[in-house]
Order: C-alpha cells, then sequence, then structure tokens
C-alpha cells in the first residue's frame, strides 16, 4: 500500500532503542524518518529540506507540518535522548565496573548571515580569529578506549539576550557541567573523567564534578594560583613550575609520538583541594594543566589533554557529513533537537561500520570510515527493497513493484532521490529495474 512508511530490519532494531525517549508513537516515526534522512542526505541539504523530501501527498504518509512539530511543539526532551544514546553507546562497547569513560568538553561557533536564529549574536569565531555573527554552540564528546563519538550540544545564550528565554543566562562553563556533565548516567562502577580546555575552568565547576563522583583533567591558564601542599601562600602556577625537575616523556596519540619535557607536584587549590599539575615543555612552548586524580602519572595527563582534539575531529565531521551546523531553525529547542539527531546518526554510522570491519584499522581516516559507514547504509537499504520483488516477474511488474516499495521506503532520502526523477536514466535508476 503507497504511504506505508517502512524502514529496513537492521535499522527498525537499532532504533528501537531510542523509543522510550517518546511518549507518543507519531514522534517515533518523525525522529526514525529523520534520523535515518540525516544519514542519507547530502549535507547541504536544510532541515525545510529534509523534512519536504521525506513528506509524501500519499494519504497515509506525514506531512511537512509533522516534521515541523517534531522540531518545535512535540513533548519530548533533547537530554533524555542523549542519555539513551549514551546507554547505547554504553551496550555497544560493554562498558561497565572498572572501565574509564572520558567526556570531552568543548564549543564551536556556527556562523550566520542574519539575526532571526535564536542566541545569534557577534561572537568571536577562532576559525577567523575574530568576532563574526552567529550561534556559539557547547558541545560534548563520549570517548572509551579509541572509540569516540557526540553526546549532547546546547546553545550558548549571551547575556544581553538570555532576558528572550525563560531560563537564567548561564555562562559555558555553567552549561557545560549543569546541562551536560551533571545528566549523563554511567553504568553501575564505571569511572568518567571530564576533559576540557583551560577557557572551561573555575575552582566551583571543578568542585562540582568532583562532588558528583567525578574525575577532571584540563588545561591550566599560568596565571592561575596555586599552593605547595601545607603552606598557606599561594603563587603563580608558571613561578611554581619553574622549580622543579624536568624529565624527557614520550607519548602514544592517535599513532603519532609526542615528546615532552615534563614536571609533575602534587599542590594545593583553595576551593578545590589537592590536585596534580603537570607542566610540558616543547622547544618554545610551556603549558600547565591539572588532574583531580592524583594517581595518574604526568604521561598519563598528558594523553588525556591529547584526547581532546577527538571533539574537534567531531565539530568538522559531524558538519561534513551530517550537517551540523547547517540547521535552518530558528528557535533554540529545535536547534538543540536537531543537533542531537546528528549525533545520533553519527554514532549510528560509527557502530554499523564497527560491526562489519576492524573499525580502527588504517582506512583513510575517520572521514573515509563515514563516509564507508553511510554508502554501507545506502547499499544496505537497496538490497532490502531489491529482495521484496520476485525476479521472476515480468519487468513492468518488477517496475511497478520497486516504484511503490521506494514510494514506501518515504523515511529515507533515498526515496527523495528516486521518486522526482523516476523517468530520468541513471545507473542507479537502472538496476532498481526503473528502465
Amino acid at each position: 500500500m503507497l504511504g506505508v512508511t517502512r524502514l529496513p530490519p537492521w535499522f527498525e532494531q537499532a532504533l528501537s532503542t531510542f523509543e522510550p525517549a517518546f511518549s507518543d508513537s507519531r514522534n517515533v516515526d518523525s525522529f526514525k524518518h529523520l534520523v535515518s534522512a540525516l544519514i542519507h542526505s547530502e549535507t547541504q541539504w536544510t532541515v525545510s529540506g529534509l523534512s519536504e523530501g521525506i513528506s509524501r501527498p500519499d494519504v497515509d504518509a506525514k506531512s511537512r507540518r509533522a516534521y515541523d512539530y517534531f522540531f518545535g511543539g512535540a513533548n519530548w526532551s533533547a537530554t533524555d535522548l542523549a542519555q539513551f544514546h549514551a546507554e547505547y553507546v554504553f551496550d555497544q562497547l560493554q562498558v561497565g565496573a572498572g572501565d574509564d569513560v572520558l567526556l570531552h568538553i568543548d564549543d564551536t561557533f556556527a556562523p550566520k548571515t542574519g539575526d532571526a536564529t535564536d542566541g545569534v549574536a557577534r561572537l568571536y569565531n577562532p576559525v577567523a580569529a575574530e568576532t563574526e555573527l552567529g550561534n556559539k554552540i557547547v558541545t560534548s564528546c563520549l570517548q572509551i578506549g579509541d572509540v569516540y563519538v557526540p553526546y549532547l550540544a546546547r546553545m550558548y545564550v549571551p547575556e544581553d539576550l538570555a532576558p528572550n528565554f525563560d531560563e537564567p543566562f548561564k555562562k559555558k562553563t555553567e552549561i557545560a557541567v549543569e546541562e551536560i556533565v551533571t545528566p549523563l548516567q554511567l553504568p553501575a562502577g564505571a569511572a568518567l573523567t571530564v576533559v576540557f580546555d583551560s577557557a572551561y575552568y573555575g575552582d566551583e565547576r571543578v568542585a562540582t564534578i568532583q562532588n558528583q563522583g567525578h574525575d577532571v583533567v584540563c588545561r591550566l591558564k599560568s596565571d592561575k594560583h596555586v599552593s605547595p601542599q601545607g603552606v598557606v601562600w599561594t603563587q603563580r602556577v608558571d613561578a611554581f613550575a619553574s622549580t622543579l625537575e624536568y624529565e624527557s616523556t614520550t607519548i602514544t596519540v592517535r599513532g603519532k609520538e609526542k615528546t615532552y619535557d615534563v614536571a609533575s607536584e602534587v599542590v594545593e587549590i583553595e576551593g578545590v583541594g589537592p590536585v596534580k599539575v603537570v607542566a610540558s615543555k616543547t622547544e618554545d612552548t610551556i603549558r600547565h594543566y591539572l588532574s583531580t586524580d592524583l594517581g595518574r602519572s604526568a604521561a598519563e595527563i598528558l594523553e588525556l589533554i591529547e584526547q581532546r582534539w577527538n571533539i574537534e575531529t567531531v565539530h568538522e565531521e559531524s558538519n561534513a557529513k551530517f550537517g551540523f551546523k547547517q540547521y535552518q531553525l530558528e528557535r533554540k529547542q529545535a536547534i538543540e533537537r536537531y543537533l542531537q539527531l546528528v549525533f545520533l546518526a553519527w554514532t549510528l554510522v560509527t557502530f554499523a561500520e564497527r560491526a562489519n570491519v576492524a573499525f580502527w584499522d588504517e582506512r583513510g581516516g575517520l572521514s573515509v570510515r563515514l563516509d564507508h559507514a553511510k554508502e554501507a547504509y545506502l547499499v544496505e537499504t537497496l538490497l532490502e527493497i531489491n529482495d521484496r520483488v520476485a525476479p521472476s516477474l515480468p519487468r513492468a511488474e518488477r517496475r511497478e513493484q520497486l516504484h511503490e516499495l521506494v514510494r514506501e521506503f518515504s523515511w529515507s532520502s533515498l526515496a527523495i532521490s528516486f521518486i522526482p526523477a523516476v523517468k530520468v536514466y541513471t545507473r542507479l535508476n537502472y538496476w532498481c529495474g526503473f528502465y
């Protein structure tokens, strides 16, 4: 029957994990359609284009209005979906008691040409090294072993725009702790370390994370004051580090060796307590880092700091493959919901790829692996459609059934590719029997 929405069984099973995040079955359907459309889509497509593409004029098909409602008025929480997302990751990687989980925190700039979108202001864009019109998004990334996936994103709203919202103004550091770290629930016995740059450091924030039973590893600004243990006076961390003895240390991160001269010492920070400070020297740079886990070696702390760059890869690749920054939505809630679907699309194709190949073997880097996973997703969908049509049928009947099945798979942009152009000869249309 035309208009009946289908999902391939293998994809239906994966997405069923997330159904409890939605109280209404209509929202479950919209969720599934949009995530699968994101996986198939070209990144230059807007949210409006995705919604139009998976809407159909058939009687039983969803309308564009249904997808608008899903992002705007529907009753579901992006934070709750993020927790189901995290639980899916933990289950796939069999995370349990004694396992270490990293949560990288950062932010990224999404440029905008107008000010109709919530939160848009002239903000610093680190890529351009100047202020530009756009949104600032606080982001996060879960990492277990060598596998990392995006977790949860929240929009930063400048203080002068905060009165337009029902929520109080929050600094980026407050958003990171209150809206990203605090809601995350771990498997029993697993340990969490939150990793961030010096821009997210704050005594109160670090203490809050510690009180929740987690550790922090972060960079410190050189003017941060510390105290040697057992004394009352303080001094700048760069002055303190200059009195320490350094030794050469080599670490391996992302397959590359890096050598530093390092020194470390346990000190105290008022409002935080005892922490281990690590100073690292290269030819022209001295940097300072902190770990609330006093048992970590200097090399281990540096390795965690280096791992933080994985979140930059998440920013770049989630935008290139899934349109992370290319939303065309105006309201803050709708944008945050869209970002959560983008993050979930990344995770689904990542684990689909891990199930079929040695995921972290040398295959041209993460970008190539994501392309391969999206391609595999498309091929499986094509096979699912093709297998439903008996090859013994006359060509005309096969063509008619394939037309109908493609429309039934209206949840994906696969259908968008076919339906407007089924009368145009392409190799793909020929393979599917349209010609």
